[in-house]
């Protein structure tokens, strides 16, 4: 294994998969909060159409990656990541010079399909890469991977923050637009697929990233024992719905609240970086727990979101709700962390991509169905959104207690 690692680093590199998470995540975590405040706060768009606007592109991920590796299979990895580099400027570029809902929502559609095209192209490039790579060395790499993205997200955010508070969020739209056009030279920098290993021997699948929807057959190279998988199935997609509904309705409420109590739009960016980065905390942290702890971690936060919520309702003060608000984060780390583990073991134990696939289809219901809805209730009643959560986290929480009653600490 050591001589065909060493025999083969000349034929592949991985830094322009990380460059590109990277560049990725900082545009857009710039461009989707910036584009969403001017459409708000300086166009006066409702609630209800900026809903509708937002869930476009994660309703539209649902089956991009289906689509996308069907294109990929026709046209080949670097050729599908090149046009994404190329379609990604453009298609944001559209919606900063046309701002009307119609055509917004058109070019949204557009990103979300060509996110079919990247994220698990990125991820399969990563699997193959382990056939020539040392267990240390494929840990390593999906390290620097989930590193790669998610400090593009939360610098991305702080960076945004500077931006708007000394300009504004459309001149922080153009500047974000701008930098996304150097996905198109990183990814140039690709190897063709004739200088990539071979794919005809086994691969060993280790990410853990959540965005882990390879439609492809796979042969599964099992290091580890599964134990996670004493949780019902249903445990994980029951939480990955109630992270998901919960954090787009925190996520989507926040900057109504900001113009209710007449605050400036760029305090999105610093709470929106606070969640990102308290969720990932938690993430990390649940990696490290036993069974048993994961299990207790899930329950606790689920009702921690719950009274965090319903603290929302009552305590009414801008200062208060932005400090709890970025808080979430860390329950929503846990909760991730718990129900990604059980749909990965799943996987692992019986040698199939199909609950990654469903864990990508609950996603995108999750952060794509709620804004439309809450856009319209919120129209009525900003606090009737809370209550949902504060429900629908009582139920989620009764029927976690129920499937993991059997769980116990050994």
């Amino acid at each position: 294994m050591n001589n065909l690692t060493n025999n083969s680093k000349d034929h592949y590199r991985t830094w322009p998969i990380f460059m590109l998470a990277f560049i990725n995540l900082f545009h857009v975590s710039i461009f989707e909060r910036a584009l969403s405040n001017y459409l708000y706060f300086n166009i006066g768009i409702r609630e209800s159409t900026l809903g509708i606007i937002s869930s476009a592109g994660a309703l539209t991920y649902i089956f991009a990656p289906i689509l996308g590796q069907m294109i990929t299979k026709r046209i080949g990895i670097r050729n599908a990541l090149i046009i994404n580099a190329i379609i990604t400027p453009l298609l944001t570029g559209a919606q900063i010079i046309y701002i009307e809902p119609w055509f917004l929502i058109i070019c949204r559609i557009g990103l979300g399909l060509t996110i079919g095209l990247f994220w698990p192209n990125c991820l399969y490039l990563l699997s193959k890469w382990q056939r020539v790579s040392s267990v240390e060395e494929s840990n390593k790499r999906f390290a620097f991977f989930n590193i790669s993205w998610n400090s593009g997200f939360i610098i991305g955010l702080l960076v945004g923050f500077i931006w708007a508070f000394f300009w504004n969020d459309y001149l922080t739209m153009i500047i974000s637009w701008t930098l996304s056009f150097l996905l198109i030279p990183v990814s140039l920098f690709i190897k063709k697929e004739s200088q990539l290993p071979d794919l005809n021997k086994k691969i060993i699948y280790q990410t853990e990233d959540p965005l882990s929807y390879l439609d492809i057959k796979e042969d599964l190279k099992i290091n580890s024992n599964t134990p996670m998988v004493v949780f019902p199935i249903l445990f994980s997609w029951l939480t990955v719905i109630f992270l998901t509904t919960s954090k787009s309705i925190i996520l989507f409420n926040y900057p109504i609240l900001l113009k209710i109590f007449e605050k400036p739009s760029y305090y999105t960016y610093l709470v929106l970086a606070g969640i990102q980065l308290a969720q990932l905390i938690g993430l990390t942290l649940t990696s490290s727990m036993k069974t048993y702890s994961r299990k207790i971690a899930s329950l606790i936060s689920t009702l921690g979101i719950i009274i965090i919520v319903s603290s929302i309702i009552f305590v009414g003060n801008i200062w208060y709700i932005s400090i709890i608000v970025a808080c979430v984060g860390l329950f929503l780390g846990f909760i991730h962390g718990t129900g990604m583990k059980i749909m990965l073991e799943y996987g692992t134990k019986e040698n199939t991509t199909k609950y990654s696939i469903i864990n990508e289809i609950l996603v995108g219901v999750g952060f794509g169905i709620p804004p439309i809805i809450v856009g319209y209730v919120a129209e009525v009643n900003l606090y009737l959104n809370y209550s949902y959560i504060i429900v629908f986290g009582l139920c989620v929480l009764i029927i976690l207690l129920y499937l993991s009653r059997n769980i116990k600490r050994h």
